[in-house]
């Protein structure tokens, strides 16, 4: 099976990595935005997939509720690719948005520090239909925290898991996020399931206003947002944690990468696959000290919810958090 047909098979959930991006210059964060929407895009395109999109610029001024009839029809040939702007008074989108017509139109929307900037590339499935995307970034501001732009890639939790595909989606996903955090000043991240806001997965389970993400964003030279099994950490993190080398004693990183701007990108486990268990337990021990504080939530009852074996829900938990 391939990438584009576990997509659509509705078998798993999906998985963002966030970065948070900080500028005392926050005129810059809308640049960063409109690099990550066009080179960033073709730093995960490594299937060639920008050129098999088809020619052509199409304008839908009601948004993705007549996306169908902004993208052309094809069976099977190419694929479909779309830039939508939100909230919806500015939502727009485009087909092909790798045109050279495109590039003004997405620049002067992210001037305004929209919510959200959303890239999606896709296969047409057999009857013509578009289907769900294999290439998502985007990025999204907000009014509370104007130094800051979060960029987000997401990804099918089905496509790091299956052999087919895990090896070439490992690949996107790892080269596009390692390409930002050379370029940009990554102050935070996360790898998490996708929740609303924005939470990592540890605000997911945490009660109060200690969950919420443009609460704690400020606050990243103080405390960790959460533990993954990729995280980006500030340098005034690592300090307090022993510095690098005694996360590198610790065991619990199969890479550990200085970034540029001093930050570190750590990687639990080479295979997303692998990070169940004693990996996520060996994450937690070495980075609980500087983990936001807080009592934990009990796990949602509902069916279909995303597994919960990103978080400690043990006594060994986030230090004064506790579970009802």
């Amino acid at each position: 099976m391939d990438a584009f047909s576990l997509v659509n098979s509705g078998l798993s959930h999906d998985l963002v990595m966030e970065l948070t991006i900080y500028d005392e210059d926050d005129d810059g964060l809308s640049a960063v935005a409109f690099d990550w929407l066009t080179e960033g895009v073709a730093k995960a395109a490594i299937g060639g997939e920008l050129g098999r999109l088809q020619d052509g610029l199409r304008v839908s001024v009601d948004g993705l509720l007549r996306m169908r009839d902004s993208i052309p029809m094809q069976r099977g040939v190419g694929l479909w690719g779309s830039i939508s702007v939100s909230p919806l008074g500015t939502f727009d989108v485009l087909y092909n948005p790798y045109v050279e017509e495109a590039r003004p139109w997405l620049k002067s929307r992210l001037v305004e520090k929209p919510e959200s900037a959303d890239v999606k590339i896709g296969k047409f499935a057999g009857d013509g239909e578009i289907s769900n995307s294999v290439i998502r970034l985007s990025a999204s501001f907000d009014e509370e925290l104007p130094n800051y732009v979060k960029l987000v890639y997401q990804v099918d939790e089905a496509v790091l898991a299956n052999s087919d595909t895990a090896r070439n989606e490992h690949s996107r996903l790892l080269s596009t996020v390692r390409w930002a955090c050379g370029r940009y000043n990554v102050v935070f991240g996360h790898f998490s399931y996708a929740h609303s806001d924005g939470r990592t997965e540890l605000e997911s389970y945490l009660r109060g206003p200690v969950r919420v993400p443009s609460r704690n964003t400020p606050n990243w030279r103080e405390r960790l947002r959460g533990y993954s099994w990729l995280t980006v950490a500030p340098d005034d993190i690592l300090h307090h944690l022993g510095g690098v080398d005694a996360l590198r004693d610790s065991g619990a990183f199969s890479s550990i990468s200085v970034l540029p701007n001093g930050s570190f990108l750590l990687q639990a486990t080479d295979w997303f696959h692998e990070y169940r268990d004693e990996p996520v337990a060996a994450v937690h021990r070495a980075l609980r000290a500087r983990l936001i504080e807080g009592e934990f939530r009990r796990p949602s009852p509902a069916s279909g919810q995303p597994s919960t074996h990103m978080v400690l829900f043990d006594k060994a938990g986030p230090p004064g958090g506790s579970v009802e």
